[in-house]
């Protein structure tokens, strides 16, 4: 791929004599492909906030990114709190590469807009549901985290909360990017920060966080809880400094894979950092199976998802999300109800995406209404905010992408929460001689064995207006009647909104005996997602139908065939 040099906007980056140093150099040595995807791609402010690559270029993100970005977001804070700026916005960050500049930078715009800032102590690095927890603490105007959660290591990005700790809604999103739009000085831009505006983040504040987490043991002075052997990977990320040292003083016996234990920008032993994909699980499968381990725990970078990996008879089996949420869903609710500590008019949330197992077991069990909503915790966040005139009580929130809320002090999602409870549950499990497979297979046994495998499929970021906007087109346009041998029986669109929430690029597919299929390009990535929620009579005839429709779904679609 060819790029022109002599096109305006590179010209303009190129020589700008304020150019930041380390954005010339990323100019100089650029290949024309990347500067193609650097100036011919704009980094968009969206609903989930801002996430890319880092380098040079408004396709790019970079300090230039913070600084517009930030500037936006004041104005919308000088806008709706003009007299109340000194209530302040909690900045923290991941381990990232820049992620400690990135923070610091976001900080220092604040406060040259007058608004106080809170900075954790020496900028430390910290899980993102700290972030929204604080924020709530502190009655701040809202929080910020410099974090591209389980992105691969060359990206970055920008997540802002609103005063509940929850991620900002489109009202407040289409401000700040209509404000971003104003800015066409940002290269030349100089602001003078006011350092007495930032302030450090209470130590209670990381106290009151910690004795929420310890709060959620049903069992919390039970001292066989030491016989649960425990592999804790964080990826080098931000859960090390909480997950593991929580979980040992809870009386776990805790080994943490050494080589992600540490921070490490390049993840260097891990690869892909997200634990829904296999090259994070190399290690802490080796250190389960070497230490004979009951239970495998992953957080993802910034400490906001938990992969679950337990032992079974066949040796470790990598829950998935619903799985995982099935087994939290039903250990929370059980616990109490038996203890009597459910409230009355408990509420759940889940997503549109996320496998009706876990519904079927709030709703039918415990009496528990389910709320649905679209993909991402901000829709939930947003709910659970009404709460109070509705007359409802928070039990549960989650979504399939291995993302759960157990707490409401938090309203993003917390995989230190459901390290702690998932903990609990394969404890108490291991006392009653029983597995986690066990307690799975229960649920299987009452409600259908179901198959939620989920497919991603990855582009390049110039790719998705070619190849995945005509997925989702031909399948509007041709729709779905039969696929393989099952017949569809209802077919759901989300772009118009359903069920009293926005419009979303979300088709669902149902077939006649209650099993589904989904597709929904990824809100941050480059990547289409299909999901899979098939129910059969035994695990492997929901694995054959799963196998069978994702076969005639790539046939339908022209996409490669799984090897």
């Amino acid at each position: 791929m060819g790029f022109d040099k002599k096109k305006l906007l590179y010209q303009e980056w190129k020589n700008n004599p304020e150019l930041d140093e380390e954005m010339r150099e990323i100019l100089s040595s650029a290949t024309p492909t990347e500067l193609s995807n650097a100036f011919n791609l704009e980094l968009e402010f969206g609903t989930a906030g801002i996430r890319g690559i880092m380098g040079a270029g408004p396709g790019r993100f970079n300090v230039y990114t913070i600084k517009k970005v930030t500037r936006g977001y004041a104005q919308l804070l000088k806008e709706k709190y003009p007299n109340q700026l000194s209530q302040g916005v909690v900045v923290g960050h991941d381990s990232r590469h820049n992620s400690t500049k990135f923070a610091q930078l976001t900080a220092e715009v604040l406060t040259s807009e007058g608004i106080k800032v809170y900075l954790f102590k020496k900028n430390q690095m910290q899980p993102t549901p700290v972030v929204s927890f604080a924020t709530r603490k502190l009655k701040a105007l809202g929080g910020i985290v410099i974090t591209a959660s389980h992105n691969p290591a060359e990206y970055n990005g920008y997540k802002i909360y609103d005063s509940t700790g929850c991620q900002l809604m489109p009202q407040d999103t289409d401000i700040i990017s209509q404000e971003i739009s104003k800015i066409d000085d940002i290269l030349i831009w100089n602001f003078q920060p006011q350092k007495k505006l930032i302030s450090k983040v209470p130590h209670k504040v990381i106290r009151a966080y910690k004795k929420m987490i310890n709060n959620l043991q049903f069992y919390p002075r039970s001292l066989s809880k030491v016989n649960l052997k425990i592999v804790y990977s964080s990826v080098n990320g931000t859960g090390g400094l909480y997950t593991p040292k929580l979980l040992k003083h809870q009386g776990y016996e805790v080994i943490e894979v050494k080589e992600h234990s540490q921070p490490d920008e390049n993840f260097t032993y891990v690869g892909n950092p997200n634990p829904e994909f296999s090259p994070v699980w190399k290690y802490p499968l080796a250190y389960a199976k070497q230490h004979d381990a009951d239970l495998i725990l992953i957080n993802d970078p910034d400490a906001d998802r938990l992969g679950v990996g337990i032992k079974t008879k066949k040796g470790y089996e990598i829950l998935t999300g619903n799985q995982v949420g099935a087994l939290l869903i039903n250990w929370k609710l059980s616990q109490m109800k038996l203890k009597h500590t459910l409230p009355s008019n408990p509420v759940m949330y889940s997503s549109f995406v996320t496998a009706d197992l876990g519904d079927r077991i709030a709703e039918d069990e415990y009496q528990v209404k389910v709320i649905k909503t679209l993909t991402g915790f901000k829709w939930m966040g947003h709910e659970m905010n009404q709460e109070p005139e509705r007359g409802l009580n928070f039990v549960f929130a989650y979504e399939e992408s291995i993302g759960y809320v157990l707490d409401d002090s938090t309203r993003d999602k917390d995989g230190i929460q459901a390290a702690v409870m998932i903990a609990e549950l394969a404890w108490k499990t291991k006392v009653d001689f029983r597995t986690l497979s066990d307690v799975l297979d229960d649920i299987y046994k009452k409600y259908g064995y179901y198959d939620t495998t989920t497919i991603n499929l990855n582009f390049k970021p110039e790719e998705k207006t070619a190849k995945i906007d005509p997925i989702m087109q031909e399948l509007r346009t041709k729709g779905l009647v039969q696929l393989a041998d099952s017949k569809i029986e209802k077919t759901e669109d989300y772009l118009p909104g359903l069920y009293n929430m926005p419009g979303q690029n979300l088709l669902k597919f149902y077939f006649q005996d209650g099993s589904w299929i989904a597709l929904r390009p990824s809100g941050t990535e480059p990547k289409l997602k299909i999901y899979f929620n098939i129910i059969a009579t035994s695990a492997r005839k929901a694995k054959s139908t799963q196998v069978k429709l994702e076969k005639a779904l790539r046939e339908l679609l022209n996409l490669p065939q799984k090897k």
